[in-house]
This record gives structure tokens, C-alpha cells and sequence, in this order.
């Protein structure tokens, strides 16, 4: 769990001024995110392949053709 006491040195690192009431919700938004990654940190991924991104690029581009100038 995130304290408010790391919230206020964040802040403090990038300068920004937080009210009392953004420290306290930013202390429970950190927590929430970081509860998120541990559970994920949990899910079994042995049998999953490694990949660089979910969706497939293609090229969609044409083919590059060698023409005469218009001149």
C-alpha cells in the first residue's frame, strides 16, 4: 500500500502542489494500481508466447514502382 507520505514526496519530484483531498485520493488510486499489477504479477503465463504487440501489423502500403518523370 502507498502512503501519503510517498504521495507528497511524488508530488514534491514533479513539482506539483496537492490539496489534502488529491493526496488522500491519490494515495487510494496508487494502492488500487498497484494491487492491479500484483494480481497480474500473479496470472500464469508459462504456456503464453512472448510477442512485441497484440495486434498483427501488415504493411499496407503499395509496392514502391520505379516511373518516369511527368517532364
Amino acid at each position: 500500500m502507498i502512503t501519503k507520505k510517498e504521495v507528497e514526496h511524488v508530488a514534491k519530484l514533479a513539482r506539483l502542489e496537492l490539496s489534502e483531498e488529491e493526496k488522500e485520493r491519490f494515495t487510494v488510486q496508487f494502492s488500487n494500481i498497484l494491487d492491479y499489477f500484483n494480481q497480474l504479477s500473479e496470472v500464469n503465463t508459462e504456456n503464453v508466447e512472448p510477442m512485441t504487440q497484440a495486434i498483427p501489423m501488415v504493411n499496407v502500403m503499395r509496392e514502391d514502382k520505379v516511373q518516369l518523370p511527368y517532364t
